[in-house]
């Protein structure tokens, strides 16, 4: 389920997009369900929004790369500067 069927379901057509409101909301339910679990049932899936339920092998490894892929991507570090003085 993504953001906008969040929000359409939930708050009228004044909701600000760019808010972090559902985030919010999320992490307090996914605290909640996860408290007691080994393993943790609310996931989000970047791109594609949130689900409910246990991961399975590839969801797993699906996971571990996507959290690795904002690194990958990342800008490179600028050249450093030698100071001819």
């Amino acid at each position: 389920m993504g953001r906008a069927e969040i929000a359409e379901h939930v708050w009228d057509e004044t909701f600000d997009p760019f808010s972090n409101l559902i985030e919010v909301y999320v992490n307090r339910v996914r605290r909640k369900v996860d408290a007691d679990s080994s393993k943790p049932l609310l996931h989000t899936r970047r791109g594609a929004g949130y689900f409910f339920g246990p991961l399975s092998d590839s969801d797993l490894a699906d996971e571990r790369d996507e959290g690795a892929s904002p690194r990958a991507r990342a800008k490179p570090a600028p050249p450093v500067r030698k100071n001819h003085a």
